[in-house]
């Protein structure tokens, strides 16, 4: 018990300086909206939009500066909504991300962060969506290949196959290494121990050495109300905060879903309580981020990079499906007839023509196949065009493969399952691929060309139908190319997925 309120009063001693400390008014508002709560179920700390969750060993280890750090990591966290933004994502990767969006701005308002923050000055300003995506890439980049090293010819009389000095001296090798792995392990394990003892002692009233985190899991929880440590068996069932010392998932501790660990070392974001998929939070911390802003800002301490925060998400990005659904639709020509009476109206007594289809909808997908080519933005824009040829949005779909030249044409009707499979690589000309459609594809209502619009060849003259750039890349030279895309034509941004 002692153990527990000796970590929970370092952390109100964290969370009181940012209430009552002028500079730290945006985040006083935002971490009253949470409570804080001790739990052996995470490794540092985590958030899920309504609770911190603090783990006794991580809190001691951390000097004052560097757990108001993670405290104002964790409330960014919620300001972000990250907690109802994963998607399908890897809940690892998306912490990592979510830090790396995170940390750099702190820094630069001057936080101290625990040792092993991610930070990279590269991401300032980047989305978490925007980190992950540029994080699958570089794991998609083949490794170079390893220079091979020149045969040593033999001494000699000597055999390497058979020689058997070479088994004997491989074996204690790989015991050294084993037991250097393990004496590592352990050496690293009494270090946090000690760094724990010392951190506990940080602050006036701390004991020397304490929450080091050998007494975390004795005791059985003394304090009084629920979840005392012989009761609260229901996850979050802890009476106060603080109560039931047991470490991990025992009694009295309050246990957190979704905990997949913490690489950053700085807290991690939980999904958020309640449905995810309909952002069930994100309301009310829309509501807290405001007036946080509106007192921090009449305080003149508002953080520089709050304003581009909220101005990210109060205009998010338009879905990239819905827009290529909307291009599709548009080359479905209808004309009004009086065969057909609009059944929307009959019911108010109007009788007034309706539409119907008029021709084929024939779309053109020009897949680059060049060495750069995203597989996973593909994957996604095949499902979409599958979708559209199912709801008989799309009659049609013909596929023209090509890097510097058509490499492959497959045509597809309403029924069949598509399957986009580019083969190619090397450099990127596209002219060849709008010229076969344009000689070849004459009744195509219209283009969609899925890209990065790295060309290195003119694209020659427009086509008479309208196009879609469908591009994909990093996320920041996806920007910068959607600004200005060729022709004047409309273009999405098929890697967020």
């Amino acid at each position: 018990m002692y153990q527990a309120q000796a970590t929970l009063d370092r952390i109100e001693k964290a969370r009181g300086r940012l209430i009552l400390e002028k500079k730290y008014k945006y985040y006083g508002v935002l971490v009253s909206n949470v409570e804080a709560l001790i739990s052996g179920a995470v490794e540092t700390a985590a958030t899920n939009g309504k609770q911190h969750f603090w783990n006794e060993k991580f809190v001691a280890g951390l000097t004052p500066n560097q757990l108001l750090g993670v405290q104002v990591h964790e409330t960014e966290h919620d300001a972000r909504h990250h907690g109802t933004r994963r998607g399908g994502r890897d809940p690892e990767e998306w912490n990592i991300c979510c830090d790396y969006a995170i940390n750099i701005d702190l820094i630069d308002e001057g936080f101290e962060l625990p040792e092993g923050a991610l930070v990279d000055p590269k991401y300032r300003g980047w989305s978490a969506e925007d980190i992950f995506r540029a994080r699958e890439l570089d794991r998609k980049k083949p490794e170079q290949p390893k220079p091979e090293q020149p045969e040593q010819p033999d001494e000699p009389g000597e055999n390497a196959d058979t020689d058997p000095g070479d088994e004997a001296d491989d074996e204690p090798d790989e015991q050294d290494g084993d037991e250097a792995g393990d004496e590592g392990q352990g050496g690293q394990e009494g270090q946090e121990g000690q760094e724990g003892g010392q951190g506990a002692g940080d602050e006036p009233g701390d004991e020397p050495g304490e929450g080091a985190g050998e007494g975390a899991g004795e005791g059985e929880g003394e304090g009084e109300g629920e979840g005392t440590g012989e009761g609260g068996d229901a996850p979050g069932g802890a009476g106060k905060p603080g109560q039931g010392t047991g470490s991990g998932s025992e009694a009295g501790q309050p246990v957190p879903n979704g905990s997949s660990g913490d690489p950053g070392r700085c807290g991690e974001v939980l999904d958020s309580v309640g449905d995810v998929s309909v952002s069930g939070d994100a309301p009310s911390w829309e509501r807290v981020v405001r007036q946080a802003r509106s007192i921090a800002k009449a305080a003149g301490s508002l953080p520089g990079f709050v304003t581009r925060e909220i101005e990210r998400a109060n205009n998010p990005p338009r879905d990239w499906r819905d827009e290529l659904r909307d291009f599709c639709e548009q080359g479905a020509l209808r004309t009004e007839t009086w065969n057909r009476p609009n059944r929307r109206f009959v019911g108010q007594g109007l009788t007034l023509p309706g539409s119907q289809r008029d021709g084929v909808n024939k779309a053109a997908f020009l897949i680059d196949t060049s060495g750069s080519c995203d597989d996973i933005a593909l994957a996604c824009v095949q499902d979409e065009a599958q979708q559209l040829l199912d709801d008989g949005i799309i009659d049609e779909v013909v596929v023209v493969y090509g890097d510097t030249r058509v490499t492959r044409v497959d045509e597809y009707r309403t029924g069949d399952e598509l399957d986009f499979d580019p083969r190619g690589g090397g450099g990127t000309d596209m002219a060849p691929l709008f010229a076969h459609v344009a000689e070849q594809i004459d009744d195509a209502s219209l283009i969609i060309c899925f890209t990065d619009l790295d060309f290195y060849r003119p694209l020659g003259e427009e086509p008479t139908v309208p196009v879609l750039w469908a591009v994909h890349g990093y996320p920041d030279r996806v920007k910068a190319k959607l600004a200005n895309p060729p022709w004047g034509a409309r273009a999405i941004d098929v890697g967020v997925h």
